[in-house]
């Protein structure tokens, strides 16, 4: 009788975990869409500036490390559900190392 409840309950998790992945696969969709109107606006950006838009670029790599969350939940590599339901991914921007050549 208990493993019937056991059963019961692990059904019952999977169908909201099933309705969570239905959610991400959509934003996933809406991921790819906005990738697209990065890249255009980047291309263009180049075009017209002749360098990418820096806030674009910080932007485009938190929305990948955010795609990839999404791709980890629904591959069930992790239980952990991505934003909205957890903080939003922000990578730190890296300070290049000098490119500077010692005069020796």
């Amino acid at each position: 009788m208990e493993q019937q409840a056991v059963a019961r309950r692990n059904f019952k998790d999977d169908l909201i975990r099933g309705a969570f992945m239905l959610l991400f696969f959509v934003a996933a969709r809406c991921v790819s869409i906005l990738v697209s109107v990065i890249a255009l606006f980047q291309f263009l950006c180049v075009l017209i500036a002749g360098k990418p838009n820096d806030n674009a670029k910080d932007f485009g790599k938190n929305l990948s490390l955010y795609a990839a969350e999404i791709i980890q939940f629904l591959s069930y590599n992790t239980d952990t559900k991505p934003w909205p339901y957890s903080k939003w991914p922000e990578e730190k921007p890296s300070v290049p190392e000098s490119t500077v050549e010692s005069g020796e």
